[in-house]
């Protein structure tokens, strides 16, 4: 398969283009983001991780906006190679968010043997983000994930890019199993709980749900007008 190519983000000059406009809302935005790489950056490197989840906790949460903005961040420091991945395997989102072509079909080349690093490729306006974003839901998602055939691979991913912070986007906490059987692969979580419509209930049930998972860094409270 073909190696890693270049790909340009209609969301990044979108955001050029409004931060040009309002550049008191892109600051700020951009403030925020930083902050919480900084937080993330400090607690992944002080225990060796390398690999975080972005977890929303319900379906409109805002995961994949949290996801694509920390990574973005990350990706701005020159020394920090970034890898963004979507892992909603049932309804990715990223490829679309970005407004970047989506790569193959993760189960196709799960089964012809290639390798998730044949699926990687670079944002032209981010060169240290490289991305994984299926444009197009893969069949059986669920079992897909839990595979041993797709663990491997994971497991080849990190080994491929050994300097690489890992961003997953994963699928909703409460409504299916995609990001239960998502978080194994994980060294970290970050949730990500709906600022507005939220509720204490959905917290409790999380904390049930998340027994015995990776370590929570956080909970972003998104949409929130704080």
């Amino acid at each position: 398969m073909r190696g890693p190519q270049l790909v340009s983000s209609k969301f990044i000059r979108q955001e050029a283009s409004r931060s040009a406009a309002d550049g008191e809302h892109a600051r700020i935005i951009m403030d925020r983001f930083s902050i919480l790489r900084t937080r993330i950056l400090r607690e992944m490197r002080n225990h060796g991780w390398r690999r975080l989840a972005v977890v929303p906790l319900t379906k409109g949460a805002g995961g994949t906006f949290v996801a694509i903005n920390l990574a973005l961040a990350l990706s701005r420091q020159k020394q920090t190679e970034v890898i963004l991945m979507d892992l909603d395997f049932g309804d990715p989102s990223v490829s679309a968010e970005l407004g970047v072509p989506g790569c193959e079909p993760v189960t196709d080349a799960i089964l012809q043997g290639h390798r998730l690093s044949d699926l990687v490729n670079i944002v032209e306006e981010a060169p240290n983000l490289s991305i994984l974003v299926p444009g197009h839901a893969e069949p059986d998602a669920a079992e897909l994930i839990q595979s041993e055939d797709f663990s491997k691979a994971m497991t080849d991913l990190r080994n491929h890019y050994p300097a690489s912070i890992e961003i997953i986007d994963t699928a909703p906490l409460i409504g299916g199993d995609m990001a239960l059987a998502t978080l194994p692969l994980a060294d970290a979580m970050l949730l990500v709980a709906d600022g507005r419509e939220g509720t204490a209930a959905d917290m409790t049930l999380a904390q049930r749900l998340l027994k015995d998972m990776p370590p929570v860094m956080g909970v972003v409270l998104n949409k929130s007008e704080d």
